[in-house]
């Protein structure tokens, strides 16, 4: 028996896929806790210290918030207020071996509503490259 198929599906079943309507989730994409562990492209360090977190795109102050885990490339901001994944964000906080504070803008990839560890997972946009070495060097010797 063969069937009429578009990259192994019946062509009948994609047809009535094409005539579903577009439905548009208002919840972000939830991911339970450590998935994406194995795409991770710096090591991480856990940490927890003070940030002053701010949505770019928002009329208000920066709210002092707690990072839950650092890496060279992002960060986890533990706190109930969650913002949509895709967000743009300006964090600043001081890691515990280094003098000046890292500022640097970041957008939101993931979302955690667990009730144990709410908050959301920031990766660095862009950042000044001693800033960066500071945070491959903490995150590198621990």
């Amino acid at each position: 028996m063969t069937h009429d198929t578009v990259q192994g599906a019946p062509r009948a079943h994609l047809e009535l896929l094409q005539r579903l309507p577009y439905v548009r989730v208002a919840e972000p994409v939830r991911f339970p806790s450590g998935t994406g562990a194995g795409q991770r492209t710096a090591t991480r360090r856990a940490l927890n210290v003070h940030a002053l977190v701010r949505e770019l795109r928002a009329d208000q102050d920066a709210l002092p918030l707690e990072l839950d885990e650092v890496s060279a490339t992002g960060a986890f901001v533990c706190t109930p207020l969650l913002l949509p994944v895709g967000a743009a964000v300006e964090v600043s906080f001081t890691l515990p071996t280094l003098a000046g504070s890292i500022s640097a803008p970041a957008r939101v990839v993931r979302v955690e509503e667990s009730a144990d560890r709410p908050g959301y997972a920031i990766e660095f946009e862009r950042m000044a490259p001693t800033a960066r070495a500071h945070l491959r060097s903490y995150t590198r010797w621990h």
